[in-house]
């Protein structure tokens, strides 16, 4: 009889994991780590499914930067969130125009004789 509870498992069986970032700076453990558990972790942390073990209840820690990553999920985890961050916020900056000075000089009153 398994002990993980039904809303659990549907993460936990959910395939494949929408990275939503650059997977260039994982390692390949924590990839495998993503691939396998990231639906369910992401879950977790959004409050979708309840933590019910002592592990996740550390992981939703993680997840707060209350503790540090003890297993391979939690570094990936913390991996993910910074990478996804990085790179929203590169994409902030990039999308704000730059004003536009169509060749004109800048004009100072108190300089002009006329």
């Amino acid at each position: 009889m398994s002990t993980i509870p039904p809303d659990h498992q549907i993460y936990l069986r959910q395939r494949p994991f929408a990275f939503r970032c650059s997977i260039s700076i994982f390692p390949p453990d924590e990839l495998e780590a993503l691939a396998d558990y990231g639906n369910w972790m992401e879950a977790l942390a959004a409050g979708v499914v309840q933590p019910v073990t002592a592990e996740q209840e550390h992981f939703l820690q993680v997840d707060r930067e209350e503790a540090e990553p003890l297993n391979v999920r939690e570094r990936a985890w913390l991996r993910l969130k910074g990478r996804r961050e990085y790179e929203q916020d590169q994409e902030l900056g990039a999308a704000q125009p730059t004003p536009e000075d169509y060749g004109m000089v800048e004009w100072d009153a108190d300089r002009c004789w006329w």
